[in-house]
Parts: structure tokens; C-alpha cells; sequence
């Protein structure tokens, strides 16, 4: 189990908790194989932009075993890094569908709801119930209003939420979404894939859905509000100052995360980065997909890069600024 939480640095010294599954391999040392998996194991806890310090640090763990040079490369141990990552995430996005430590479900004939269970107080159980029913609250603000989907923004237990509704247009559409996974769903399951990642998107709260025995209807995807002007703010400014040109940074550092976890969003709009105080921060995520295979991958990010500097095409200043930033994190090569 060997994960960060089980070392304690104190005093200068390095401890290990959690011994309970520990393992002897008896009297000769671990394998190069067990050995590298082991060490692959912990390194997959990290963010995929802390990858690259593997190169810096592994000679160090390669001279400890007394192995030659080259006895173990970052090639080789990376690919495992990725495997047991993909594991790890398997295993949790598996749990957020389902009553756990960390989330509250309750499915019935007519309704399915799993919410965060650290905000499972009565207001919030009572809002989840019936989400429309905060539509009628005085201080709810619409963000939205469209056939496919409408958005609000409201307060429940002092919380400030932002709540999406994705609607049923017409009976063939009810048809065609009522055997797939909602949208709202595919938007839980990527946030939740987001914070794994350390890509800040909007805290995910709740998802309900309408059902009928298996069948899906409307969806609310309920997430936390995240304060700020959105990323088309850069181009409205007159000349870009050092705090414009900060957030811009901000916002070419979420797509370079994006790249080194194989993810594309399917949706560049400006307005899907919000400029907040913790930093950029990129929302609507139903289109948002993970890639297993590099083909697939690279197509999809080259289009997510075209559309998004489409964003600039009327801001000369704004668009050269993020061709240069894009090239500095080596993204602009991909177009």
C-alpha cells in the first residue's frame, strides 16, 4: 500500500506506517521486475507533471540496489508508472458511482443521485431531491437557457453551486439517450478524473438523473461555483499587462496538463476557463475523454488546439501571445 500518506518525515528521518501489507521476499532481494513495479506503484500516486523528475531521481535509486547503469531506465519504469496509474484511476472512478467512504448513492425505479458525502447535511439531501425546485429561490441566477441544456446558479447551506441541467428535446432524443450514459454523468466521472489528475476544474458535488428502471432521462451535473472572469476576458483587454499575461500562463499550463495526461476536452471555448484565485480553472467537461492509445490522442488534441486559438482570431496580441507560450511548453508543434 504504498502510497504517500504511509511515509512520515520527522525530524530529518523517513518513516513507513501501514505495515499491514508488507510482504518478505525471504532471504535473497527482490527482483528487478517486483522491484520496479514497486517503485512504479509509488510514483503513479504522483500528478503526471511531476513524470519527468523520475529521470533525475532514479540513478539515485539504481546506485542504492547496486545495479549497473542503465540496469533499470525511466523508459521502461515510466511505462509502468502509466499502467498502475491507469489502474489506480480505474479502481477509483469505479467508486464514484457507488456508496463508499466518500459518496453517498441512492438509486430507486425512478431516480439515481450520488453525491459527496462530506456535504450529505439536510439542506443539501433536501436540494438534491428536487434541484429544479432552487429555480424558484430569489437569488438563483440563470447562466444559461438553451434546448440541450440549462444553467443556474444557486446557494445551498451557504454554498455557492452551479447547477447544469441537460434536457430531453423531443421523444426521439429521450430514445436516443435513454440506454447511454448521461451527460451529466460522463461530466462527474470526468471532474473526478480531473482532481486525480491535479487539473483544477470546479469541485463536483452531485449527480442526479430521472430514470425509469434502466432507462436515463434529464441529468443534473452539480459542481461548486468558481469566481472569476472567463479566459475571453484576454481578448476584451486593451494591451495585455503582467497580470493578463499571469492568467494566460495559467491557461497554457492547464492545456500542457491536459497533454501529459492524454485528455482532451472536445470543447476550446474561451469560456470554458474561468480565471479564478487558485489559478486557471477549465469546466464543461461533457465532451472531456481520455485516451488509452497516442493516434487517437493526437488527433483529438490538435483539433482541441486548433479550436482554441479560433478564440484569438480577432485579438492579434492576445493570439500571438499564446502561440508563444504554446510553443515555450513545446503544444504548438501538435497543430
Amino acid at each position: 500500500d504504498i502510497h504517500l500518506n504511509n511515509f512520515l518525515l520527522s525530524a530529518g528521518r523517513l518513516y513507513t506506517l501501514d505495515g499491514g501489507g508488507i510482504r518478505s521476499s525471504g532471504d535473497s532481494e527482490l527482483s528487478m521486475r517486483r522491484s520496479s513495479d514497486n517503485l512504479a506503484r509509488f510514483f503513479a500516486q504522483f500528478y503526471p507533471r511531476f513524470d519527468v523528475l523520475i529521470e533525475s531521481v532514479l540513478p539515485g535509486y539504481v546506485s542504492q540496489r547496486g545495479w549497473p547503469a542503465g540496469h533499470l531506465t525511466s523508459a521502461v519504469l515510466l511505462q509502468r508508472v502509466h499502467f498502475f496509474r491507469r489502474r489506480r484511476q480505474r479502481h477509483f472512478l469505479k467508486k464514484i458511482f457507488r456508496d463508499c467512504s466518500a459518496f453517498k448513492c441512492e438509486s430507486s425505479w425512478r431516480t439515481f443521485r450520488v453525491y459527496d458525502r462530506s456535504m450529505a447535511y439536510s439542506e443539501m439531501v433536501r436540494f438534491l431531491a428536487n434541484p429544479d425546485a432552487s429555480l424558484q429561490h430569489a437569488d438563483v441566477q440563470y447562466l444559461k437557457q438553451g434546448n440541450t441544456c440549462t444553467l443556474w446558479a444557486t446557494r445551498v447551506d451557504g454554498r455557492q453551486l452551479v447547477v447544469k441541467r441537460y434536457n430531453i428535446k423531443s421523444l426521439s432524443h429521450r430514445f436516443g439517450r435513454a440506454f447511454r450514459n448521461t451527460r451529466a454523468a460522463v461530466s462527474w466521472r470526468n471532474a473526478h478524473r480531473l482532481w486525480m489528475y491535479g487539473i483544477l476544474t470546479a469541485r463536483p458535488v452531485a449527480l442526479v438523473e430521472e430514470r425509469f428502471g434502466p432507462l436515463r432521462g434529464r441529468a443534473w451535473y452539480i459542481s461548486e461555483f468558481v469566481a472569476g472572469d472567463d479566459a475571453s476576458s484576454l481578448c476584451r483587454q486593451g494591451s495585455l499587462d503582467d497580470t493578463a499575461k499571469g492568467a494566460a500562463w495559467q491557461v497554457t499550463d492547464v492545456l500542457a496538463q491536459l497533454a501529459l495526461s492524454t485528455i482532451s476536452h472536445g470543447d476550446m471555448k474561451a469560456t470554458n476557463f474561468i480565471l479564478s484565485e487558485r489559478g486557471a480553472v477549465v469546466i464543461d467537461l461533457d465532451a472531456m475523454r481520455k485516451h488509452d492509445a497516442a493516434d487517437s490522442f493526437r488527433r483529438a488534441h490538435c483539433r482541441d488546439l486548433r479550436r482554441f486559438m479560433r478564440n484569438w482570431e480577432g485579438c492579434p496580441e492576445t493570439e500571438a501571445m499564446f502561440t508563444e507560450m504554446m510553443r515555450a511548453r513545446k503544444l504548438v508543434t501538435a497543430l
